[in-house]
């Protein structure tokens, strides 16, 4: 095998300290003509939920090669290495639901191992899994080592599911969907897209629970929202519109949703507005 000239990294690790740059340095000595991409380091800590939504809409536009997906401080599940597109990838991680979205993104795994003692650092116990036992991964497979190499096979299947929400559609047609996050620019993105909502028409009702933070009471809220552009609308309106990733996003025309006390996680139930 002639190994891989990219790997793609992303961590709750942060670049305050020196742990991003102690990874790219491990991978360039095990495979000196790597190029070494952070496609992000800033996951809030343990959130596996966020990492594995983030992998699995980028896979996609990713350059083929190894990705390390390095998410808590310790390996509370075992590490793995998973094959994907006919070995055309390799995606490195815990084995805690970070992979599972972004391996079936790419049409499943081909075969997966379990990282071994000797498929990071040699003995030892990991005080620092990315340093420890998935920089040092990556960095074989991107040398070109097989799969094989880094420990036992294990059944693709049983890895551990992504914990990423699909949209539930209700008994009486309404649909639930969930916040996947909120971007920068205040807009809300669901989890749900058009064809989901298509039997509800074009104007509809959004309820939620709005946060408004620490100590202050959760509040039931209830706006119209119509399926259609921000532009399209009046300012100040709600409006559901198509994201980047082929979902729907949740938008105020000419102005930012984060007023309205969404966070990540929150249910929001759409149903035809009467």
């Amino acid at each position: 095998m002639s190994g891989f000239d990219t790997v793609t990294c992303l961590s709750d690790l942060g670049t305050a300290d020196e742990s991003v740059g102690l990874i790219h340095s491990i991978i360039r000595q095990a495979a000196p003509r790597v190029a070494v991409i952070d496609l992000c380091h800033h996951i809030d800590p343990n959130d596996t939920r966020t990492a594995a939504l983030m992998l699995a809409r980028s896979v996609p536009h990713l350059a083929p090669g190894v990705v390390l997906a390095s998410l808590g401080q310790r390996l509370d599940r075992a590490a793995i290495a998973v094959s994907v597109g006919d070995g055309q990838s390799m995606l490195v991680g815990p084995d805690n639901g970070v992979l599972a979205a972004a391996t079936a993104a790419v049409g499943g795994a081909d075969a997966a191992v379990r990282i071994g003692a000797d498929g990071g650092a040699s003995g030892g116990q990991a005080v620092h899994p990315a340093r420890d036992v998935l920089a040092p991964a990556a960095g074989r497979l991107a040398a070109g080592e097989p799969l094989e190499a880094l420990g036992g096979q294990i059944e693709p299947a049983l890895l551990m599911p992504s914990l990423v929400a699909v949209p539930r559609t209700e008994t009486d047609g309404s649909v639930t969907a969930e916040v996947l996050s909120i971007t920068r620019w205040g807009t809300v993105q669901l989890n749900v897209d058009r064809d989901v909502l298509a039997p509800l028409g074009r104007v509809l009702v959004a309820e939620w629970t709005s946060t408004a933070g620490a100590g202050v009471p959760a509040e039931a809220s209830s706006q119209t929202v119509q399926l259609a552009p921000p532009g399209s609308v009046p300012d100040a309106s709600l409006a559901l519109s198509d994201d980047p990733y082929g979902l729907l996003e949740l938008t105020v025309a000419g102005g930012s949703a984060e007023h309205l006390g969404f966070a990540a996680g929150t249910e929001v139930r759409l149903r035809r507005a009467t």
